[in-house]
């Protein structure tokens, strides 16, 4: 058997399985002034009013399940996807110049490099 996770998935009613002991408890809770509520056990088959699921008929449960999801428009396709434009094509004026400036201290760093190399050996 597996262990629960650390932190319990809550009913409605704010019940949960202790990790520990796997008892069904309310989480202790920090009320709004600082002081700390108790945790509270939960008798085994009690289940709370909130927790109570509607009846649903077998009509219902198969109108549900064929439901469209909420805010799904009827008859509405995504645009077709077009495909990414390369970056180089779509160079404006100043990125060309910047390019260009880029190249140009890249050569005068390599120049200062092989002068300086040069220097040494003598």
């Amino acid at each position: 058997m597996s262990k629960p996770p650390l932190h319990p998935k809550q009913s409605t009613a704010g019940i949960a399985v202790d990790p520990r002991t796997l008892e069904r408890v309310i989480p202790e809770s920090r009320r709004p002034d600082g002081t700390v509520r108790k945790q509270i056990r939960i008798r085994p088959g009690y289940t709370p009013q909130e927790d109570v699921q509607r009846f649903r008929g077998t009509r219902q449960q198969a109108l549900d399940s064929r439901a469209l999801p909420i805010g799904h428009i009827i008859g509405w396709t995504p645009p077709p996807s077009t495909p990414q434009r390369d970056a180089s094509k779509l160079t404006t004026k100043s990125a060309k110049k910047n390019e260009k400036r880029k190249e140009k201290r890249k050569e005068k760093r390599e120049e200062v490099v092989r002068e300086s190399w040069d220097s040494d050996e003598g």
